[in-house]
């Protein structure tokens, strides 16, 4: 009877200790059975619809495997291991959700497009300055409101006024019976669709109000050439654009930064769509120390934008490319230690010249005596 207890024993601990086999793959179970050496899987992470008009909202739906922790940015957090959540970006926005375990982290990105159908441009277009490859002048007009004297006008990339690209200030028209407005040329792309709008300030009086925004008015400034001079926005400082032959080890990024900014979005990637994501963090500062080694002879491609408190566009696109691997060492010279050196061998010649003609020396004074 004892035989047979200590068997059903050995048994139960062989069953215990064996592994178990998930989807063809071995999970090897912690002390406490809750840790496993499985990276987390994300099994779905899509977008219903992908594409949504402007003040429209679409489902974010995930489904996540094996993680111990999942968020997902743009302010959404902590979620579970499935779910689903409705979205109404102002902006196309791209979402990222992360997944943890003990074993590593996994990463998945998915783009929603806001289109903006209701706020066509219709036939308002500008022309495209040859010189610099952006916007010649853009002429505005309105009509007078409850004879006012001082306006503000906007213009941004979106008809919500999340991404600003100019704000006049309180501005005085030339004639306050029929009030206008000039852009300077040079401040905006070619090829993309701008929305302004206006209100009062002042009135004739000398009372200072602020009225309703007028409704957003679209237009287009029209395909030109290819630009000649930098755009405006963020400009990357350390690596330059285009450097070659950069380190591998350490490596610190650099870039002009906006007034009164307080979060920057820094990405770096072995692609040009910024798809295969080597790095991507968030900054206070207008820089960001690499932790770890990138690969000799590689491209890698890098980009900042503002996030807080008021999000930017993405800056141009850097590029940079590291240094080739360093050759093997060569050995050592195969060198006879035991060789004297060519001066030493001097200095024992000239010693023995010396001794020599001392004792002919010698020799000579004692014939004499």
């Amino acid at each position: 009877m004892e035989k047979i207890n200590w068997i059903l024993i050995i048994i139960l601990v062989a069953c215990l200790a064996a592994p178990d086999i998930v989807d063809g793959r071995t999970v090897v179970y912690a002390a406490e059975g809750i840790e496993t050496a499985l990276l987390p899987e994300i099994v779905n992470f899509t977008l219903s619809p992908v594409s949504i008009d402007y003040g429209s909202s679409a489902l974010l739906i995930w489904n996540v495997r094996n993680a111990a922790s999942i968020s997902i940015d743009h302010d959404i957090g902590g979620v579970g291991m499935e779910g689903q959540v409705r979205v109404n970006p102002l902006y196309s926005t791209t979402y990222k959700i992360t997944a943890m375990n003990s074993a590593g982290v996994r990463s998945r990105y998915i783009t929603l497009e806001v289109t903006y159908s209701d706020y066509a441009p219709g036939s308002d277009t500008v022309g495209c300055d040859p010189v610099t490859g952006r916007n010649a002048s853009v002429d505005m007009a309105w009509e007078q409101l409850c004879l006012s004297s001082q306006y503000q006008v906007q213009i941004a990339r979106d008809p919500g006024f999340t991404l600003k690209m100019y704000d006049s200030g309180i501005m005085a028209p030339a004639d306050a019976t029929s009030p206008a407005f000039w852009l300077a040329p040079g401040i905006l792309e070619a090829g993309h669709t701008y929305y302004w709008r206006v209100r009062t300030r002042q009135a004739a009086t000398g009372q200072y109000l602020i009225s309703p925004w007028s409704e957003p008015q679209a237009f287009t400034v029209s395909p030109g050439y290819a630009v000649r001079t930098d755009y405006y926005g963020l400009q990357a400082l350390a690596p330059s654009n285009g450097c070659t032959g950069c380190p591998v080890s350490p490596v610190s990024f650099s870039w002009s930064g906006y007034p009164n900014t307080t979060k920057y979005r820094f990405v770096l990637a072995r692609d040009a769509q910024l798809q295969n994501i080597v790095v991507e963090a968030f900054t206070t500062t207008t820089s960001y120390e690499l932790k770890g080694t990138l690969e000799y002879d590689t491209s890698y491609f890098w980009q900042v934008s503002a996030v807080e408190p008021i999000p930017s566009d993405p800056s141009a696109l850097f590029t940079f490319h590291t240094m080739s691997a360093p050759g093997p060492a060569a050995p050592p010279s195969a060198t006879d230690t035991t060789t004297m050196p060519v001066w030493a061998l001097a200095v024992i010649i000239a010693g023995i010249a010396l001794i020599i003609f001392a004792v002919i020396m010698v020799i000579k004074a004692r014939r004499t005596i």
